[in-house]
């Protein structure tokens, strides 16, 4: 299994990845667009590969959007927008669902 990749433009469409916080992680090729158009710094990757950790930092926090679990949370530039995600199979898969706060 291959390690999450530091940037948008090296992640893979549906290839399951295995983030340092042990979450295996999957991404539509929608969602990896939505990565190179907003987050060109990388801060929803970071928040993404740390996982869920009990903090206020860059991390994943509960969603609220129905049919979602996780969400993204990016402090300071870029933490404008949410990258919503959902469990299917064990994988946790980013299909391309962005909101603003």
């Amino acid at each position: 299994m291959e390690d999450l990749p530091n940037n948008w433009a090296d992640i893979q469409a549906d290839t399951v990845y295995l983030s340092m916080s042990g979450l295996l992680i999957s991404f539509a090729s929608e969602q990896i667009k939505l990565g190179i158009k907003y987050d060109q710094n990388g801060k929803h990757l970071k928040a993404i590969e740390k996982g869920q950790v009990p903090t206020r930092r860059t991390v994943l926090v509960p969603s609220q959007e129905e049919g979602y679990e996780l969400k993204s949370k990016v402090l300071g530039k870029g933490g404008d927008r949410r990258f919503h995600a959902k469990f299917i199979d064990g994988v946790l898969h980013f299909p391309g669902w962005i909101t603003e706060h």
